[in-house]
């Protein structure tokens, strides 16, 4: 049975980057993709990349524990945005990568040439990555404590270079609530808008803390053709 949850995420070590959205965890959790890429790791080799020239897979083919619902074309996950509280540190690390020229000359002569830095596998990048030091972080959902709990017992890290440590879960709170939060939360003023929405009649005339965009509003969210008019919280 189905009922209002509030699912924390406990970190043992500060989160790299921006947590994700619960539906888009869960899927990659269930998804065959997770377990090659869990095997390769333990093996230590290279494990195959995410390609957006592919096709998006069909919504709804990796069945999750929460529930979701037809918008339009857009099949949304009754799943908040994840929450964080305000950061004991906030700070800015680095992802870099160039190519060695100091070591050029162990080349032989005729393997030396002009090498572009600015494309290619060859191009060198400063990139900044916010690191946050955090206690949890959480979302409002609407789906089976018991089957959550199962799924999420095998998610050990969220957020970006978990390889490096960042975002390590030390435990997962999964807590049954008395009102759904997953998509808007009543206040005296208005509702708030809790999640990415697709733009339509669904959304409430007294809707607060959105703004419009154009992106993604389910998994997965970074694909191309999940793309359209949205709002998210702002």
């Amino acid at each position: 049975m189905t009922r209002p949850l509030l699912i924390t995420a406990h970190l043992a070590s500060p989160l790299a980057g921006d947590p994700p959205q619960l539906d888009a965890l869960m899927e990659w959790s269930l998804s065959p993709f997770a377990e090659d890429f869990r095997n390769k790791q333990r093996q230590g080799v290279p494990h195959p990349r995410v390609d957006r020239g592919l096709p998006a897979p069909t919504q709804g083919n990796i069945r999750i524990p929460i529930e979701r619902e037809w918008l339009g074309k857009f099949l949304v996950a009754l799943a908040s945005s994840p929450i964080v509280g305000n950061a004991r540190v906030d700070s800015t690390d680095h992802i870099c990568k160039r190519i060695a020229v100091e070591a050029s000359g162990l080349l032989h002569e005729d393997e030396r040439k002009v090498i572009a830095i600015t494309n290619s596998w060859t191009k060198s990048y400063r990139l900044p990555l916010r690191i946050r030091t955090i206690d949890r972080v959480a979302w409002f959902a609407s789906g089976t404590r018991q089957a959550v709990r199962k799924v999420l017992r095998d998610v050990q890290a969220i957020g970006k270079k978990v390889s490096d440590g960042y975002g390590r879960v030390r435990e997962w709170i999964v807590e049954e609530v008395v009102v759904d939060q997953s998509w808007f939360a009543d206040t005296d003023a208005g509702r708030v808008l809790m999640r990415p929405m697709p733009v339509g009649p669904w959304l409430p005339a007294d809707i607060l803390g959105g703004k419009r965009h154009f992106g993604a509003c389910c998994p997965p969210y970074w694909h191309p053709e999940r793309f359209g008019e949205i709002v998210v919280p702002c």
